[in-house]
């Protein structure tokens, strides 16, 4: 038996903007090319080594052979990728080759992806991908596979990462999975919808040993829930960095700005090597307050204080402003400037949210008509492709070329680059 593993190619942040690219080559932001998401890895340690697993990366120009025997195509997709994702599966539809999709775009609106594939996975692929396998093997997929309960991360697997071509990437680094769920239901994020509303930890053991089987020094915690200030997520946190302190690693973490105002904290983050903290404006109550024309002198302070204490622990504080929420008017370019500036931030990237299925604030844009067109290959954050309310949607284009234009005009790739090791 023969799989095909394709991760489609999506538009990067600067992708459709020439220009702004241009101007921005050196600072390695909003155009840079990393390994695929875990999804795949995942599936390829889930089968059985009498099956052949083969990945091709679509982003990194690897050629997609549709007349290649095999007993199954395996399709990881988000949003930006549908459209990609859509003509793949419908070249090998044509040629009878089956094919499955899975992932968070998918998993949102899984009758779409049905048009143009033979099957879909809604949710967690680990409890079903056993039965995926019995099924093309015997040439009878299902429709739907769906698990009937959370996957317990106690038997989560070391991602097999061979599959990546290691010399094609521009990062060295990796992903790493920590934990899975969430119930806070914030207006842009798919985890609740996804993954459920409970938290579920993966063993620390577990990620030690994930850690220690990769290749590279640096990596990436893909979940931004694991920063969130909860007692639970703090222990587990400050429990795996009591390990990778020991380590010759660098880590990445992703969060909001619900972060706890702790310097003690963040000096222990630092200690367990954690270099960069990706924080992500726009979404959570936090960030909303700071960019809103009401926000107080306090809380901005607060706001301007939690960078500062980030930065002075060690850590690089790598900010991702959001820009045309409902919430805001055109003022917020400026404000996002001016916080920028106070809090002395030296690496940014821009987006303009996007209305993305399986998030509130998608299910609300779609029941309020203000979907402009479904040519997912603009869904990429980058793009308007909604009816802003607070905005034109020239406008909103503007301040999205603006914010970026302005805040790197006097930044040095020296500066923004200093956590990040560029792979040449």
């Amino acid at each position: 038996m023969k799989l095909r593993l394709i991760y489609p190619k999506f538009k990067k942040f600067l992708e459709d903007h020439p220009s702004l690219r241009e101007s921005l080559k050196d600072h390695v932001v909003g155009d840079y090319t990393m390994p695929p998401s875990l999804a795949l890895p995942i599936i390829a340690s889930l089968t059985p080594e009498d099956i052949e697993v083969n990945l091709t990366d679509d982003n990194i120009g690897e050629q997609i052979d549709f007349d290649e025997k095999v007993d199954l195509v395996v399709i990881s997709c988000f949003t930006p990728q549908a459209q990609r994702a859509y003509k793949i599966a419908d070249e090998f539809k044509k040629r009878g080759t089956p094919t499955i999709m899975g992932g968070i775009h998918p998993t949102a609106i899984p009758d779409e992806c049905l048009q143009h594939c033979d099957s879909v996975c809604i949710g967690e692929v680990e409890p079903i991908w056993h039965e995926v396998l019995e099924d093309a093997r015997a040439k009878n997929l299902k429709k739907v596979y769906q698990a009937t309960k959370p996957y317990c991360l106690s038997e989560f697997p070391i991602p097999k990462r061979e599959i990546f071509s290691s010399d094609k990437y521009k990062w060295n680094a990796h992903l790493v999975l920590t934990m899975r769920g969430c119930p806070v239901k914030c207006s842009g994020c798919p985890i609740p919808e996804k993954e459920g509303p409970l938290f579920r930890f993966r063993p620390v053991e577990n990620i030690i040993k994930d850690i220690e089987s990769m290749p590279y020094r640096q990596f990436y915690f893909t979940d931004d829930t694991v920063m969130l200030p909860g007692k639970k997520n703090m222990r587990f946190l400050l429990q795996i960095m009591e390990r990778t302190k020991d380590l010759n690693a660098g880590i990445f973490l992703a969060s909001t700005m619900m972060m706890v105002p702790d310097p003690q904290f963040y000096k222990k983050l630092y200690e367990g090597k954690a270099e960069s903290i990706y924080t992500i404006f726009g979404f959570d109550s936090v960030s909303k307050n700071l960019l809103s024309p009401e926000c107080s002198a306090e809380d901005w302070k607060k706001g301007v204080d939690l960078v500062r204490m980030i930065e002075d622990s060690g850590i690089h504080f790598f900010g991702s402003f959001g820009i045309g929420f409902d919430d805001q008017d055109e003022g917020v370019v400026d404000r996002i400037l001016k916080f920028c500036d106070d809090a002395r931030i030296d690496l940014a990237e821009f987006y303009i949210i996007t209305p993305f299925p399986g998030t509130p604030f998608g299910t609300q844009v779609v029941k309020e008509n203000r979907v402009l067109h479904r040519n997912y290959d603009l869904w990429n954050h980058s793009n308007v492709v909604f009816k802003p309310k607070n905005f034109t949607e020239q406008k909103l284009m503007e301040s999205y070329d603006l914010l970026w234009r302005e805040f790197y005009r006097c930044k040095t790739p020296e500066d923004t680059l200093r956590s990040f090791d560029v792979a040449t």
